[in-house]
């Protein structure tokens, strides 16, 4: 068995050797919010993304792009709040989640530069605050440590696939919140719409 797992590891790095692996930093907006049963009252927050990726050679024209990337999402509601006897006071409120996320996408390029990319996205909570009124509150232990999601892309590569950039929608899988008081988690799940660029080395 030992003999077998040796054999596979020297095989796996002499093929990732010789197959001309290209790395890149990419960075681009995002339009992110939050979707399912519970989440109502919501609309949508500008934020960034930007990081690493790589490209690895499969075969013909798919290849395997795993990429790590920071990921600034979240949402806006308005939130109605008593006031003095019976005014209702409303205020716009947004909830800014930061992800190290790590996609590992399989994409298939056509000659033309065009290219599709699909796969499943794996992200890390770095932070979760909601802010009001120039206030901020931190609700990080609220919500789950990891969200699992899945990206579908489409892009365009020029200067001989160098630069290049993509549109990708990332759909949530997982539910962002924690169970509480004996209740499950809310439905609520993230929603996020990315648009960049790219440069391979």
């Amino acid at each position: 068995m030992k003999k077998v797992l040796l054999i596979v590891v020297c095989a796996g790095v002499s093929y990732f050797s010789q197959a001309q692996v290209k790395f890149g930093f990419k960075a681009g907006a995002n339009l992110s919010n939050v979707g399912g049963k519970d989440a109502v009252g919501t609309s949508s927050l500008i934020g960034f993304h930007g990081g690493v990726q790589a490209g690895i050679p499969l075969v013909s024209s798919l290849s395997l792009q795993p990429e790590l990337l920071y990921s600034a999402q979240g949402s806006k509601a308005e939130v109605e709040t008593s006031g003095d006897g019976d005014e209702i006071i409303t205020t716009k409120a947004s909830l800014h989640l930061g992800y190290l996320a790590l996609p590992v996408l399989l994409q298939y390029r056509h000659a033309s530069g065009l290219f599709v990319q699909t796969g499943p996205q794996l992200s890390y909570l770095l932070s979760a605050k909601a802010k009001a009124n120039g206030q901020s509150e931190d609700l990080k232990d609220d919500f789950k440590k990891t969200d699992l999601s899945w990206a579908l892309g489409v892009g365009y590569t020029i200067a001989d696939g160098k630069i290049g950039f993509n549109v990708r929608y990332n759909f949530g899988l997982t539910k962002l919140g924690k169970a509480a008081d004996g209740e499950a988690a809310a439905k609520v799940y993230g929603r996020v719409l990315q648009a960049g660029l790219f440069y391979t080395l």
